[in-house]
């Protein structure tokens, strides 16, 4: 690109002389105005911020040297040259350090002229490629640094995968952790494992995604770092804390956080999934270990049915006090069945699963064998006193197929509760009302489920463990605590929707839902149709 040059001088047979006699044309230059005055030359340069000025340091109105500091002042990348007289020597030495280029002195030749702004163009072209390379080094640098922060993800996750693999060496954690972004006090493993309809099944890669994506999407309102990896088919979470916590305050936190995934994932995927969460350890290189504590804990969870989110036992009991207590375990089933309410009979079913689980000592079959033995003992109690031995609808082949068919120790549970309640009702004469603690339940779900509530806060709030609140929902309303408040907050939200001054995307949020990407997936499952649908239809009706 020519360099842009503009003449100033006030005589003009000196003007005509610059303009007419340099080739400019060989130096990459254009002449793009000239004055005859300081004045006017303020303006011109002002409009056409010239690359290279040529002035006379003395002319009517603004002499060079205003011009020249100008120049500089407004176009600092800009080349000034003086015309001067020897007389005006001392004048030029203070132009020079005003920010002139170079200096003429009259009476001009061509050739010298000419050799400075060819000076001049090489230095304005060397700065500008200077500029240009610095500006493509910071284009470049900027590219990789989002190159870089684009990458952290996957780097973390393969750093983790080579923790819990023991392939990093204690020495190499700090400069690692530095460029991987990663600052923690006290770090947790959570890893997820979903079902199917007919049992534990092997992810394939965009099962593993979707489920990821949905729960690295959940907000992180707990303030943790969050790490996603895979190992063995395990979905690993590293959930880093920013600050020490106390046990009881990382455990409450990692048990809302999982039962928060528990919701999305079961809402968004339509999967049920055992979550193990690993005890609060100090550093990154015992990561291998809580991989091994959560893997044992997911292979519990056949055992450990009663609740999804699995954590250890605080006290667990003996195996051996299990194996010696198991036969009495049952005679005081067999006893309470006779003497007790079936609410009271469901809540030592608790207690007595506990203990076949460990008496089975991980045989699923022994399992099965002492389930298959208590659903027979609720069948015969049945017969005994009522002398009816098809009331119950179902036979003793059937029943059987059912408890062999059972994922694990919670669908056992419910199932085991659903059977005593029936046995329990036809017994004594019909169903029942709902009971007063599943009454007070679900009051407070219906008045609460536009709050963030959960399992674990309404059991406390009525001074329950959240395994007991759940199987008495499950058992007397045949829902799940999920389903209750999702079932509460959609009902809430179809009257809104019938409801004309309320938008589409506005109901999600009154109802319980910070998403309306979530809401519209819970709606749509429960009710068949999208909430737009649902509300174009009502205003047809």
């Amino acid at each position: 690109m020519k360099k842009k040059v503009i003449v100033i001088d006030d005589k003009p047979l000196i003007v005509r002389s610059i303009v007419q006699t340099i080739d400019w044309e060989r130096l990459g230059c254009e002449v793009i105005g000239q004055a005859e005055d300081g004045e006017e030359g303020e303006r011109l340069i002002l409009d056409m911020q010239p690359d290279i000025l040529i002035t006379d340091i003395r002319m009517p109105g603004h002499d060079g040297l205003y011009l020249s500091e100008l120049m500089h002042s407004r176009f600092p990348r800009s080349k000034t040259i003086l015309i001067t007289g020897y007389q005006e020597f001392e004048y030029a030495q203070r132009a020079v350090r005003l920010g002139a280029f170079d200096l003429i002195v009259k009476p001009l030749r061509n050739d010298e002229l000419y050799r400075v702004v060819e000076a001049a163009v090489r230095e304005i072209e060397a700065t500008r490629s200077e500029k240009h390379a610095v500006e493509q080094l910071s284009r470049d640098y900027s590219d990789l640094e989002q190159l870089h922060t684009n990458s952290l993800p996957a780097l973390r996750s393969k750093w983790m995968t080579d923790l819990i693999r023991r392939k990093v060496e204690e020495a190499d954690l700090p400069a690692a952790q530095r460029e991987l972004g990663i600052q923690y006090s006290r770090f947790s493993l959570i890893a997820i494992k979903p079902y199917s309809n007919g049992g534990e099944e092997s992810l394939t890669s965009a099962h593993r995604e979707r489920i990821v994506q949905t729960v690295m999407a959940a907000p992180e309102k707990e303030e943790l770092q969050i790490i996603d990896t895979v190992w063995n088919d395990e979905l690993l979470f590293v959930c880093l804390f920013p600050r020490i916590p106390t046990t009881r305050e990382a455990r409450m936190k990692l048990q809302t956080i999982a039962s928060d995934w528990l919701e999305r994932i079961r809402c968004l995927n339509g999967e049920r999934c055992h979550i193990a969460i690993g005890h609060l350890r100090k550093s990154l290189k015992e990561l291998g270990e809580a991989y091994s504590e959560v893997k044992a804990l997911l292979e519990s969870g056949f055992f450990r049915g009663e609740e999804e989110i699995l954590l250890h036992e605080a006290n667990p009991v003996s195996r051996e006090s299990g194996k010696f207590a198991i036969m009495h375990d049952l005679e005081n089933f067999n006893r309470m069945l006779e003497q007790s309410s079936g609410e009271e009979v469901i809540s030592y079913l608790e207690r007595f699963l506990e203990q076949i689980r460990m008496y089975s000592e991980g045989n699923i079959l022994v399992v099965k064998g002492l389930l298959s033995e208590v659903c027979l003992s609720t069948a015969r109690y049945y017969f005994r006193l009522t002398g009816n031995e098809f009331g119950l609808g179902k036979s003793i082949d059937q029943m059987l197929d059912d408890v062999f068919r059972l994922n694990s120790l919670k669908e056992a549970s419910d199932y085991l509760a659903g059977w005593i309640t029936i046995v329990k009702r036809k017994v004594e004469g019909g169903d029942k009302e709902y009971s007063l603690m599943v009454k007070k339940a679900v009051d407070y779900i219906n008045t609460h489920f536009s709050e963030t509530i959960n399992l674990t806060s309404v059991a406390q709030h009525f001074g329950i463990s959240p395994s007991y609140l759940s199987r008495l929902l499950r058992t007397e309303t045949g829902i799940n605590f999920v389903d209750l408040v999702a079932k509460a907050r959609i009902e809430a939200a179809k009257r809104l929707l019938r409801d004309p001054k309320y938008k589409v995307n506005e109901v999600g949020e009154l109802v319980g839902y910070k998403e309306y990407a979530y809401f519209y997936q819970v709606f749509k499952r429960i009710e068949g149709q999208s909430p737009k649908e649902f509300k174009n239809r009502s205003k047809e009706t």
